[in-house]
């Protein structure tokens, strides 16, 4: 990518400003400015600069079409604004916006945003975040939950999201979205030991066209023995140097590895369907993540299968686990049997059906809050 850098903006004295700010650099290039924003978008499309600062205008319709446009050209996007809303930051951030400077522009705010773009876009270790599906109990659709998770990350983010198994020693993810790798997480992990970061990157298989890459569980089940504990730490470090989302499909025992594996997450989801046994072994896991010493906001509670008319109504759940429920997913045995057997995320077969709605509302609100977090810390 070149060092250019194309500036949208309206007001002359605004433009002059950045202008100067940017010559003051010296290693970046201002290309052309525009007081026309379709003109600009145009140029940028075909110009693909390393950096388009895009200054909103009232019109919030046309703002959130051009902000679309732009973060597709894969250019460092900086967005000025007198607004300075969370809601508006949040969403420029969720769909690939590289900073927000509010308005009047503070010289060092903006000198800030530009050493963001000068750095690695996909680096992003100290922000990376690994999010964990869990359950203590199997066959309450856990993988299916996973898999169509990372597949929403990846379309919503259009960054690089890895969807890694450790479901130990009995995973499929591989099944579910019809992926055949090569290497298997053991023998990544193994090969680590040797050839660092590479190995484990090398065997992440990309899923069709799109940003979402998977991590294969292990081939055959006398491999997963092979994985300890200890390298669970040094194979996050090693996704997180490329990925944005790292999600995890666990194993549904208790041990030393889903300890690990949970201790080393930023979010857990704890998946359960509304009965009483299942209610109970969820309570059993809030109690064990609190005596591992995790924070109440780090367990998110995601109800399957959920029916309106169920006996047990999620305000009685929630008084039972003294937690509020974070999402639930619809009933709907048909789509989800027909995307096993087919080995193909429901968005795909059906984008409007309700368990395919529900999925990407979950991943919508799981982005805004890891992104608001991000942007508070």
């Amino acid at each position: 990518m070149n060092n250019n850098v194309v500036i949208l903006e309206e007001d002359t004295q605004s433009a002059e400003l950045i202008k100067s700010y940017i010559e003051e650099l010296g290693d970046l290039n201002i290309d052309k400015i525009f007081n026309n924003y379709q003109e600009g978008i145009e140029y940028i499309k075909s110009t693909k600069p390393k950096i388009a600062i895009f200054s909103l205008i009232n019109n919030n319709n046309y703002s959130n079409i051009m902000l679309k446009h732009l973060t597709e050209t894969n250019s460092n996007i900086i967005v000025l604004s007198n607004n300075y809303s969370t809601n508006l930051v949040i969403q420029a951030l969720r769909i690939g916006v590289t900073d927000f400077i509010q308005k009047p522009i503070v010289k060092k705010d903006f000198l800030n945003a530009i050493k963001k773009c000068n750095q690695t876009k996909n680096s992003r270790t100290e922000k990376s975040n690994v999010i964990s599906i869990f359950s203590n109990k199997g066959g309450i659709g856990k993988t299916a939950l996973a898999t169509n998770l990372a597949v929403e990350f990846a379309r919503q983010t259009r960054e690089r999201v890895v969807l890694v198994d450790l479901n130990i020693p009995l995973g499929d993810v591989t099944t579910f979205i019809n992926i055949k790798p090569t290497v298997s997480i053991v023998t990544a992990v193994e090969k680590a030991a040797h050839k660092g970061e590479e190995a484990v990157l090398e065997a992440c298989k990309q899923y069709k066209d799109t940003s979402l890459y998977v991590l294969a569980e292990p081939m055959y089940m006398e491999e997963s023995q092979a994985l300890k504990p200890k390298q669970i730490a040094e194979l996050f470090a090693y996704l997180k140097s490329k990925f944005s989302y790292i999600l995890v499909d666990m194993g549904t025992t208790i041990d030393k590895l889903n300890i690990e594996i949970l201790e080393a997450s930023d979010l857990i989801l704890l998946v359960s369907i509304v009965n009483l046994p299942l209610i109970r072994n969820c309570q059993r896991c809030l109690d064990l993540f609190k005596n591992l010493g995790f924070k109440d906001e780090k367990t998110k509670i995601i109800v399957n299968r959920y029916l309106d008319n169920d006996e047990i109504k999620i305000e009685d759940v929630e008084k039972v686990l003294n937690q509020k429920i974070y999402w639930k997913i619809p009933n709907n045995y048909f789509a989800i049997m027909s995307s096993i057997n087919k080995a193909t995320p429901v968005s795909e077969l059906n984008e409007n059906s309700n368990v395919t709605l529900s999925f990407s509302g979950l991943a919508t609100k799981l982005i805004e809050n890891i992104i608001e977090k991000d942007f508070n810390s």
